[in-house]
C-alpha cells in the first residue's frame, strides 16, 4: 500500500506540474523582464498570501529567464532602483559607460517584533527548486583541457595526526521544521558570545551552545511584518546570510528578494538592536534594481561598511552578466538609522562580449570579512577577491603554467561617495595582449593580479548531466546520481585576521583533481592563505585538499568553508561524498607552526550522512546541492571553530518524492590554539645585547614563524620582551621549550627570560592569568622559533646562511645585519662564520 501511495503521489505531483507550468507559459507573456507584467485576477499564477512567496511563480520566472524572449533588448542598459523603505518609486541611475561609484538614497528603518515573538508556524506546502541561474560560459573550463594544465599542489595523502575530535554536535534545522519543501536549503550560521544563529531557505532559528532550540524556526521574511507592503514581507526567497558583527556586538541576517511584477530586486537586511537574536531587529530594505537580478549575495563586516558581492543577471537574455559590488552604511544601520549603499557595477570589466556571450566575465567573487578582536589598521579598504582559469603561461614572477587570483580594494567615502573607488585605472577596458584573463588602464581593473597554482576548473553544471559533478552511494534500483559542487566561484567566507605583525585573508574554492589509479579525476577543495594584504599581497601558501585515503572508497570533497583561529590553525569544514558513500560533513585542518602548503592535521568526520538525493525527472533540479556551508569562530575563546552543512536522512532508494534534507551544528577545537587575553598585545621580540653594539630585537609573529638565530650560549638563555596596549599583571609564565627562569615588568612591557632552549627547537612562551584590572584574566602566548644560525630565517642552516655572514664579516653590527653577529659579541667576524658553519644541516622540524 505505501508503494503505491507513493506512486499515486508522484503521479498527481506530475499532472500538478504539467497543469501549472502550462498555465504559467500560458498567461505568462514572453515580453522583456524590465516591461511591466500586468496582473489581474485573471493572469495570476498560484499565490499564497499567507506564505508571502509566490513559490510557482518565482520558479516559473527563473526559468523563463534562460528563454528567448519575443522583444529582445541588444543593449539594455540595467537601471537601479533607489527608494525608502514603504515606497515603491522605482529609480533611474543609468548604468554608467565606465566603473563610478552608484549611490543610494538613504532607507529609513523600521523596527521589527521581537524574532521570538513571531509565529514559528510553517505556512509552506509547495515545492519550491530554485535552478542556478547559467553560469557564463567564460567561468566554465574548455574542453577538452590544455595538456599543460594540472594541478602541482594537490594533496593525495592526509597526514597521520588526527584532527581534534567534535566537541559539541546537535541538530539544526530540516525540511520539515523549516521550508517546507525547498530546494537546496543553502544552510549558513554564526556563533556568538552566546548563541548560535542558523539560517536556511527560507528560516531563521536560534540555538544556545549547547544546542538547547531558544528559537524554532520562523520564516525570515516575517521579520518584515511591521511593513506589511514590503517587498521584503510578501517575498521570502532566500539565499541567507548570517553574521555576528564582533565589533558592535550586533547580528546581521539577510535574504534577497526576486522581483514579480512592476517590483524592483531588493535586499533584506536586518541589525540586531541588541546583542541577543532574538530580540528586535532594524529592518533595512534596499532596492537593487529594475531589469537586473543580484543573485548569490554574499556580505562580510568590515569597519567602515557591511560589504557585499553579488553574481547579476540581467533580465534581457543579450545583457553582460557580472560581479557587481556593494557597501552599506554600517554605522548608521547598528544605530537604527537611515542608511545608504554605494555600488559598483562591474560589467563595464567583461571583455569582448557579443550578445552577453565574453571571453572574460567577473563574477564568482567574495568580500573581506573579518575574524578576531583586531580590527584591520585605520582606513583600510575592504577586499573583494576572485580566481580566475586563465591558463596563463610562464610570466615573471609566476613559474610555469598558472591560473590567477584577481584583488580589488574598494574603499567608500560616506562623506563624499563620489571619492568612493573600486579598482584603479579610469579609462575603458582594454585587454592585454597574449596575457588571458589581464587588462589594463580600465576603471576597476584590480589592484593586484596574483600568479596562483594551476587548478582544474570544475565544469559541473548538474541539469547539463553528471560530467565532473559529485557522485553520490550508489542504492538500486536508482541509477548513480550526482550533486552539483559550484566550481565557478569562490566559497564563503573571505576571512580576514590581523595578527599584529601581519595579516592573513583564507578562502576557498571547489576544484577538479588529476586522475589517480582509482578514478578519472575526484572534485577537491582549494584553499588559499594570503598575506601583506595592505602592502604587496602574496600567496603565502595554497593547496588542494584531495587525499585518497582508502582506494576503495575514493571522496569527492567540496562546498568548504575556511577560517583561522587567535594562534592562526587554519581549519576546514566541507561536504564529502562518493560512489561508496553518503554525502556527509567532514572537516581538515593544519596547526600555524605546521609545514607550509599542507593540511597536516589529517581528516575527521564532523556528522556522517545516511541517505542520497535523486534526480527524478519530475523535479529536475533536485541534484541541486545547498550553494553553501559556513564555517566560524567563538569569539568567546577565538579558539573554537562553528560548523553547519547538510546531509540526508536515510531514504529507501524507491523513494523518489521525498528529499528529506537535514542540517548538522558541530564545534571542534586545536587544543594547541590558546585563547587571547583581552588587554592587545602590540609586540613580542626575542631581544639581546650585542656588547657594545646596544641592543637589537628579532620581531616574532604572533602566529609562529620568528626565528631567533642568534646563540643562547651554553645554558640557552634567551629573553622575550612583550608590550601590552596598558599595564598589566598576570599570575605566572610558562614554556614548552626548556623553563621560564623569571619575569620582570616595566610600563606596558614585560620580559620573560628563558633558560634551557634547546637549539633547533619550535616552542611556545605564555604569560598566564593577564589583566589589566579591569578586564578578564586571559592567557598570551608567542610562539617564537629557535634554529642558531638561520641568519636569513627561511628554517634551515645551510651553505646560505654561511655566505651571508661571511660577506658581513668585518662590519659594524647595526639594525640591518645584527642577525649575523650570531655569538652577540659586538663584532661579525671569521667566528661567527665558523659557528654558522657548523651548524649547518641543521633546520626547524
Amino acid at each position: 500500500m505505501k508503494k503505491n501511495l507513493r506512486l499515486y503521489l508522484a503521479a498527481a505531483f506530475l499532472l500538478t506540474s504539467a497543469v501549472l507550468s502550462w498555465s504559467a507559459f500560458k498567461n505568462f507573456a514572453l515580453i522583456p523582464m524590465a516591461q511591466p507584467i500586468a496582473s489581474n485576477s485573471g493572469d495570476s499564477i498560484i499565490f499564497n498570501t499567507q506564505m508571502g512567496h509566490s513559490f510557482w511563480n518565482e520558479m516559473m520566472v527563473s526559468l523563463l529567464r534562460d528563454l528567448p524572449h519575443s522583444r529582445q533588448i541588444n543593449s539594455a542598459a540595467p537601471s537601479y532602483a533607489m527608494k525608502a523603505a514603504g515606497k515603491h518609486a522605482r529609480g533611474g541611475i543609468q548604468n554608467p559607460p565606465n566603473l563610478a561609484p552608484i549611490v543610494s538614497d538613504a532607507v529609513t528603518p523600521a523596527l521589527s517584533l521581537p524574532l521570538a515573538s513571531l509565529p514559528s508556524v510553517n505556512p509552506h506546502s509547495a515545492w519550491v527548486e530554485q535552478p542556478e541561474p547559467k553560469t557564463p560560459a567564460s567561468r566554465l573550463p574548455t574542453l577538452p583541457r590544455n595538456p599543460q594544465e594540472t594541478d602541482r599542489v594537490v594533496q593525495t595523502s592526509a597526514a597521520t595526526a588526527a584532527m581534534p575530535a567534535v566537541g559539541t554536535s546537535f541538530e539544526g534545522m530540516n525540511i520539515s521544521s523549516a521550508c517546507g519543501n525547498c530546494l537546496p536549503p543553502d544552510p549558513n550560521g554564526a556563533v556568538g558570545p552566546s548563541h548560535y544563529v542558523q539560517m536556511v531557505n527560507s528560516d531563521i532559528a536560534v540555538y544556545s551552545k549547547t544546542g538547547a532550540t531558544l528559537m524554532a524556526p520562523v520564516a525570515i521574511n516575517s521579520l518584515w511584518s511591521v511593513t506589511p507592503n514590503s517587498e521584503c514581507f510578501t517575498h521570502n526567497n532566500g539565499d541567507p546570510i548570517v553574521l555576528y558583527d564582533q565589533l558592535a556586538d550586533r547580528w546581521l541576517v539577510s535574504q534577497f528578494v526576486v522581483q514579480a511584477a512592476t517590483e524592483n530586486y531588493a535586499q533584506c537586511i536586518a541589525i540586531s538592536q541588541t546583542n541577543d537574536p532574538t530580540g528586535a531587529y532594524y529592518l533595512y530594505e534596499f532596492d537593487e534594481s529594475a531589469d537586473v537580478f543580484n543573485d548569490y549575495p554574499h556580505i562580510g563586516v568590515w569597519p567602515d561598511a557591511y560589504y557585499m558581492s553579488t553574481n547579476q543577471f540581467p533580465n534581457s537574455t543579450t545583457g553582460t552578466v557580472a560581479a557587481g559590488a556593494w557597501a552599506f552604511e554600517r554605522e548608521k544601520m547598528i544605530q537604527g538609522q537611515p542608511a545608504r549603499y554605494i555600488m559598483f557595477d562591474e560589467t563595464p570589466l567583461a571583455q569582448n562580449c557579443v550578445a552577453g556571450n565574453c571571453t572574460y566575465t567577473p563574477l564568482g567573487q567574495l568580500p573581506t570579512t573579518l575574524d578576531g578582536k583586531t580590527p584591520p589598521p585605520p582606513g583600510t579598504p575592504n577586499y573583494f577577491v576572485e580566481t580566475d582559469d586563465t591558463n596563463t603561461p610562464e610570466t615573471p614572477p609566476a613559474t610555469g603554467f598558472h591560473d590567477e587570483m584577481h584583488i580589488w580594494k574598494f574603499h567608500v567615502d560616506w562623506n563624499n561617495p563620489a571619492n568612493s573607488s573600486f579598482g584603479v585605472g579610469s579609462s575603458a577596458p582594454s585587454a592585454v595582449p597574449g596575457f588571458t584573463g589581464q587588462y589594463a588602464g580600465a576603471a576597476g581593473q584590480p589592484n593586484f593580479i596574483l600568479p596562483i597554482a594551476d587548478y582544474l576548473a570544475s565544469g559541473c553544471q548538474i541539469e547539463n548531466g553528471p560530467n565532473d559533478c559529485t557522485p553520490e552511494k550508489i542504492a538500486p534500483p536508482q541509477p548513480a546520481q550526482y550533486l552539483d559542487v559550484l566550481g565557478d566561484r569562490l566559497m564563503f567566507r573571505l576571512t580576514y585576521r590581523n595578527f599584529g605583525d601581519h595579516e592573513s585573508l583564507v578562502v576557498n574554492q571547489t576544484v577538479d583533481t588529476p586522475s589517480d589509479p582509482n578514478t578519472t579525476g575526484r572534485n577537491g577543495v582549494r584553499w588559499y592563505e594570503l598575506r601583506n594584504v595592505s602592502s604587496t599581497p602574496v600567496v603565502y601558501q595554497q593547496s588542494t585538499f584531495a587525499p585518497l585515503q582508502d582506494p576503495t572508497n575514493p571522496l569527492w570533497r567540496w562546498m568548504g568553508s575556511a577560517a583561522m583561529d587567535h594562534s592562526g590553525d587554519l581549519a576546514l569544514g566541507y561536504s564529502a561524498s562518493g560512489p561508496n558513500y553518503f554525502p556527509s560533513l567532514h572537516y581538515a585542518g593544519r596547526l600555524a607552526t605546521d609545514p607550509l602548503n599542507d593540511l597536516t592535521q589529517g581528516e575527521g568526520v564532523l556528522f556522517a550522512g545516511l541517505g542520497i538525493e535523486a534526480n527524478t525527472g519530475i523535479f529536475p533540479f533536485r541534484n541541486r546541492w545547498g550553494d553553501y556551508s559556513a564555517l566560524s569562530v567563538d569569539p568567546t575563546d577565538d579558539c573554537t571553530f562553528w560548523y553547519t552543512n547538510e546531509y540526508l536522512a536515510p531514504n529507501s532508494p524507491t523513494d523518489i518524492l521525498p528529499v528529506d534534507w537535514h542540517t548538522r551544528i558541530a564545534s571542534f577545537r586545536f587544543p594547541q590554539c590558546v585563547s587571547p587575553s583581552s588587554v592587545t598585545v602590540l609586540s613580542a621580540v626575542s631581544r639581546k645585547t650585542h656588547s657594545f653594539a646596544g641592543t637589537f630585537d628579532v620581531p616574532l609573529p604572533l602566529t609562529g614563524g620568528g626565528i631567533e638565530d642568534r646563540s643562547g650560549g651554553p645554558n640557552g638563555n634567551h629573553q622575550i620582551v612583550v608590550t601590552f596596549a596598558a599595564p598589566v599583571t598576570f599570575s605566572g609564565a610558562t614554556t614548552s621549550c626548556g623553563s621560564a627562569s623569571s619575569t620582570s615588568t616595566s610600563g606596558n612591557a614585560v620580559t620573560i627570560n628563558l633558560t634551557g632552549v634547546p637549539n633547533a627547537s619550535v616552542c611556545s612562551v605564555t604569560l598566564q592569568g593577564v589583566t589589566d584590572g579591569s578586564s578578564a584574566p586571559g592567557d598570551a602566548t608567542f610562539p617564537v622559533n629557535f634554529l642558531l644560525g638561520d641568519t636569513n630565517a627561511d628554517r634551515f642552516t645551510d651553505a646560505i646562511d654561511v655566505s651571508q655572514t661571511k660577506s658581513q664579516s668585518g662590519n659594524a653590527v647595526t639594525g640591518s645585519n645584527f642577525r649575523e653577529d650570531v655569538n652577540v659579541d659586538g663584532f661579525i667576524d671569521a667566528v661567527d662564520t665558523s659557528l654558522v658553519k657548523s651548524k649547518s644541516g641543521t633546520a626547524l622540524p
